[in-house]
C-alpha cells in the first residue's frame, strides 16, 4: 500500500477470515483497526476485537462490511455467533459524518439512508479488480459442489450455462477441461460468440425453452428471473441447479420443489471453499480502490 496513503482508524465490521486479512492488511496504513463480528483474529499490534458497535465505529475514517454486504433487512454476517450487526439508522448515527463506508453491496434503501447522513459508500463487488479474480474460486466452488450433489461424473455429463459474464467465463472452460459437454445460453450476441470460441455450445437464451430438458445440470449466474414455473416443469426430476447469481438468485425455489428438481443458491463460494485466496484477493485489491475512492473526495 502507497505511504501516502493513511488513516486514523479502520473498522473492520462482521465477514470471516476473509475479513481478517483484510483487517490485517490495513495495519499497514492506520493507526489503529477494530473489529466487531469475527473469530480468530491474530495477535498483532493496532489490531483489536471492539466490545460493541459504538466502539468499533468511533474515530474510524473507513468502516468496511463484507463483501456479502447487508441483507434486505439489514443484517450483516458474522463469524461470532454471538455478535449481530445491523445497518439501520441507528448505525449511521455511529458512523463518523466523514466516513467513507466500504462495502461488497448495499440495498438500495439503506444506501439511501447512507446518503440523507451524509455518508459516502463505496460498493466493490462487482469491480473488476475483485470480481475477476474471485470468479475463479467462485467457478472451481460450483464445480465442487456439483460434485457432491450428483451420482455421475463431471465427464460426459450435459451441463448448461446461464449467461456468459466473468464468472460463466471461469466455469465453461473448467467444464470442458472435466469432460462435460457444456452449453452457454445468453441474451447478448457476442457473449454467444464468445461462448462459442471458448468451446461452449452457444444457444440463444429465447431458446432456452426447448433445450432445458436435456441438462443434467444447471449453473445460473443471471441476476434474474431467467428460471420460472414455466420452464421449471420442463426440466427432468432429479436435474440439479446451482444458482450463482447474487441473491435472490434467478430460480423460482419453491416452483423447483414442486417439479423434483434440486435448485441450491450457492453464494459465498469463494468464502467457503478457497477463503485464503478470496481473502488474498481482498486484502491486496482493497486498499487500492480504496484509496483511488477517497483521492476522488478531495
Amino acid at each position: 500500500m502507497d505511504k501516502a496513503f493513511t488513516v486514523n482508524g479502520v473498522a473492520v465490521l462482521g465477514g470471516d477470515r476473509r475479513q481478517v486479512m483484510v483487517a490485517e492488511a490495513f495495519l499497514k496504513s492506520a493507526a489503529w483497526v477494530k473489529t466487531l463480528g469475527l473469530t480468530d483474529l491474530p495477535p498483532l499490534p493496532r489490531l483489536s476485537p471492539a466490545p460493541d458497535l459504538k466502539e468499533a465505529l468511533t474515530g474510524a475514517e473507513i468502516v468496511i462490511l463484507p463483501i456479502s454486504g447487508a441483507d434486505e433487512r439489514g443484517l450483516v454476517r458474522c463469524s461470532d455467533p454471538a455478535v449481530q450487526i445491523k445497518v439501520d439508522d441507528a448505525f449511521f448515527a455511529l458512523i463518523e459524518s466523514k466516513a467513507l463506508l466500504v462495502t461488497g453491496k448495499l440495498p438500495s434503501p439503506l444506501k439511501q439512508l447512507a446518503t440523507e447522513r451524509g455518508i459516502r459508500v463505496c460498493e466493490y463487488a462487482e469491480h473488476d479488480a475483485i470480481a475477476i479474480p474471485n470468479a475463479v474460486p467462485t467457478a472451481e466452488g460450483a464445480i465442487q459442489l456439483m460434485m457432491e450433489e450428483t451420482p455421475f461424473t463431471v465427464d460426459g455429463s450435459s451441463c448448461l450455462v446461464l449467461g456468459f459474464g466473468r464468472v460463466a467465463r471461469a466455469l465453461v472452460p473448467r467444464l470442458l477441461a472435466l469432460g462435460a459437454n457444456v452449453t452457454v445460453a445468453a441474451r447478448n450476441p457476442e457473449q454467444l460468440a464468445d461462448a462459442g470460441e471458448a468451446g461452449g455450445k452457444p444457444l440463444p437464451l429465447s431458446q432456452l425453452a426447448g433445450e432445458i430438458g436435456q441438462a443434467e445440470v444447471v449453473f445460473n449466474t443471471i441476476p434474474a428471473l431467467v428460471l420460472p414455473d414455466a420452464l421449471l416443469q420442463k426440466m427432468a426430476p432429479g436435474t440439479l441447479i446451482i444458482d450463482l447469481a447474487s441473491a435472490p438468485g434467478g430460480v423460482d425455489f419453491e416452483a423447483a420443489k414442486r417439479y423434483r428438481v434440486k435448485a441450491i443458491l450457492a453464494l459465498g463460494l469463494p468464502g467457503k471453499v478457497a477463503p485464503i485466496t478470496a481473502g488474498r484477493i481482498l486484502a491486496t485489491k482493497l486498499p487500492g480502490l480504496i484509496k483511488q475512492e477517497l483521492s476522488r473526495q478531495l
